[in-house]
């Protein structure tokens, strides 16, 4: 879900009068989250199926497929969309925000760091996160990945009785309340 939701970040890089020009290659783009159990275990997952959509004002909407959700599992990934994301009822997973004043052509080989801010809608809860990411072009396309995992928390997205659901049909001692998301993301110019 995130994963797409910070490909609409990374569109954010492009200049203000080609916003829509720049499209995900999701052939080398992704999005991924951490789970911690028992206190130690850690594993990545990712979502595989999202969307970006940029305005030419330079308003950013992406929109994850929770029931995309992959944890190499099939079992979890079917406790995951039914009793952790209530895909029935809740579908996808939206981020927004907006691009402000960015300037692509300040952006070069050299990596640059920027802070995006997105509200992230997800389980009929919204909550703004800051994005702090590395930009870079190189061979035409523009790179965009996480400086640092963007922290969500459970309860901030009343998701924490899933959780729980979750650790306790797994017969688990614990799992994590906090999910760190991380992304990488390669756009091309659509011109």
């Amino acid at each position: 879900m995130l994963k797409r939701s910070i490909m609409a970040a990374a569109l954010i890089f492009s200049s203000a009068g080609s916003w829509a020009d720049w499209q995900l290659d999701e052939s080398q783009s992704t999005l991924t989250f951490l789970s911690d159990k028992n206190a130690g275990v850690v594993e990545q997952h990712a979502f595989e199926v999202f969307d970006v959509f940029v305005s030419d004002a330079g308003e950013i909407r992406a929109e994850i497929e929770l029931a995309s959700v992959e944890t190499r599992i099939g079992i979890r990934n079917e406790r995951m969309r039914d009793m952790l994301f209530q895909v029935a009822e809740f579908q996808k997973a939206t981020l927004s925000g907006s691009l402000g004043e960015l300037n692509l052509a300040s952006v070069g080989a050299a990596p640059q760091m920027v802070s995006i801010s997105l509200t992230l809608s997800l389980h009929g809860s919204a909550q703004t996160l800051v994005a702090d990411a590395w930009l870079s072009q190189a061979d035409g396309a523009l790179y965009v990945s996480t400086v640092n995992p963007i922290l969500v928390r459970a309860a901030d997205f009343g998701l924490a009785e899933g959780v729980e659901a979750l650790r306790a049909v797994a017969g688990l001692k614990t799992i994590g309340q906090t999910v760190p998301v991380s992304f990488n993301l390669r756009l091309i110019n659509a011109q």
